[in-house]
């Protein structure tokens, strides 16, 4: 293998987690087509209309779970005894190899889905029109919705890449316990540290100019919350994920 990062080993390196894992992925659009297309015209049935915002969270709904199943399942050879030598002797490097498996799983993979999602939507709008009288409604992509969307999944998929390289059996379940215990541990945490610092100002008060002022800060300073626990849960642990690769390979 050459030495320095190689976009072109990335490359070839997705084509053959595409090659091996297509009937996975090909079931799971597959899937995701038929939910698409049931929970659109099941919407129509009882409003007569499909809103943008209706099929943004119809597409959320598959968007986010399905890009997680794909995620353990992109990374099942990891966890695999009888395959996982072979395949970490592949001439490409650890961050080659990471850059891949996040290419398939957030680029590659929301831009087919999304596509997926924009035809069936409007497929069934139209069948909507045929067999309910629906409004007829243009579906796009180029929202602020669907941009939310696609970040919150790009900020919380490594999450299953790190519990996908971490845990040997029941990964999803182990993965979905730890993220758990840690949400609600940041939750109690930032609840003590709270009441410690605002118990005499009235805060807890509903009618108090402590509730006021502390609601008036929690839209100020929200944002920055949210980049704070997107960095904890999105770069950082595209991080871990890539030691926990470098462990695999020792």
């Amino acid at each position: 293998m050459g030495q320095g990062f190689s976009f072109q080993r990335v490359i070839q390196f997705i084509k053959r987690d595409l090659v091996l894992l297509r009937g996975t992925f090909l079931t799971g659009f597959l899937v995701a087509i038929i939910l698409v297309f049931l929970f659109c015209l099941l919407n129509m049935v009882w409003d007569q209309k499909l809103s943008l915002e209706e099929f943004y969270g119809i597409f959320g709904i598959i968007y986010i779970p399905m890009g997680i199943l794909f995620t353990f399942a992109l990374f099942r050879e990891f966890g695999n005894p009888k395959t996982n030598a072979l395949y970490l002797a592949l001439p490409i490097s650890t961050i080659e190899r990471l850059v891949g498996k996040w290419l398939t799983v957030s680029l590659i993979y929301t831009l087919v889905l999304s596509v997926l999602a924009l035809l069936v939507g409007t497929v069934a709008m139209a069948a909507g029109i045929i067999l309910f009288g629906a409004n007829f409604n243009l579906l796009t992509l180029f929202s602020e919705s669907y941009l939310t969307i696609v970040g919150t999944y790009i900020f919380v998929q490594p999450v299953a890449m790190v519990g996908a390289l971490s845990f040997s059996r029941n990964k999803i379940g182990k993965t979905l316990l730890a993220v758990g215990i840690v949400v609600l541990g940041f939750f109690l945490f930032n609840f003590l540290l709270y009441a410690m610092f605002n118990h005499k100002l009235g805060v807890f008060d509903e009618d108090g100019l402590g509730s006021m002022a502390f609601n008036k800060a929690g839209m100020d300073y929200s944002i920055v919350g949210r980049w704070f626990y997107g960095f904890i849960f999105g770069p950082l642990m595209l991080v871990v994920a890539y030691f926990k690769m470098r462990e695999k390979e020792v």
